[in-house]
């Protein structure tokens, strides 16, 4: 579970980002201009996991606009959905982003992209750096993590996290490839490294599909948006009954 105070923290220490941005650089809405990947979570009052999210947003400088593309799970429960908003960046490298019909959330503009905090939730994200995307262009070897909580219903109940690394590749047909191994826990049981296969597809919007079945365990649906020219993805769990998200890193 994500306590009280360790929200705050984080809250806490996207503050401290604020505060020294400014000694690296002098910031506009241009600073922020571009598709994002963003990967974001979420906390009830009581500060119990709620929504795990991954976004892809992109910015227009010239109009101070936004769109946004989403899967996420609310409660357990999937759903994608889309908006568009405003946004300004100021010379401090702190903006502020307003959904339609929505409230506002803070930004502070980094060198790789972006950080964000709303009431319960907060997130990152890193520029896409490629226009387009296709399978073979997203291969390698990856180390791969994620956390979060399983709810009632899925094939365990409470905190999970699994760490691993796998393998992407691209077979004759085009398809994508995924060979490696994981280990993790779930709730009070943890498991030892356990090989995995699967197949992923990347669309051309740089946005895919995963699927992972470590050897003797349930398979595990992921939704991912890539980013860093294909060097990192950003994902969620898209299972009923799982609040999961994580990184697939090179």
């Amino acid at each position: 579970m994500i306590s009280k105070t360790f929200r705050i923290a984080r809250m806490i220490l996207l503050a401290s980002f604020a505060l020294s941005s400014a000694a690296w650089a002098t910031c506009s809405n241009a600073s922020l201009s571009g598709t994002y990947g963003f990967l974001h979570d979420g906390t009830d009052s009581n500060g119990t996991p709620a929504t795990a999210a991954v976004s892809q947003i992109t910015f227009d400088s010239t109009t101070g606009t936004f769109t946004v593309e989403t899967t996420a799970s609310h409660d357990g429960v999937i759903a994608t959905g889309s908006l568009t908003g405003i946004y300004t960046v100021a010379s401090n490298c702190i903006g502020t982003g307003t959904p339609s019909g929505g409230s506002p959330f803070s930004i502070v503009v980094t060198p790789t992209g972006f950080l964000a905090v709303h009431p319960f939730s907060e997130g990152f994200a890193v520029k896409q750096g490629s226009p387009t995307c296709t399978n073979a262009e997203v291969k390698g070897t990856f180390g791969f993590e994620t956390t979060g909580v399983f709810l009632a219903g899925a094939p365990a109940t409470g905190w999970v996290a699994f760490i691993g690394e796998l393998k992407l590749s691209v077979n004759a047909s085009g398809g994508g490839v995924i060979r490696g191994h994981i280990a993790g826990a779930e709730d009070n049981a943890t498991f030892a490294e356990e090989p995995v296969t699967g197949w992923y597809t990347v669309g051309p919007h740089c946005r895919g599909t995963a699927t992972i079945k470590p050897q003797g365990l349930s398979e595990m649906h992921f939704h991912f948006v890539v980013v860093d020219g294909g060097k990192e993805l950003l994902a969620v769990e898209t299972d009923a009954d799982t609040i999961v998200s994580g990184t697939l890193q090179q």
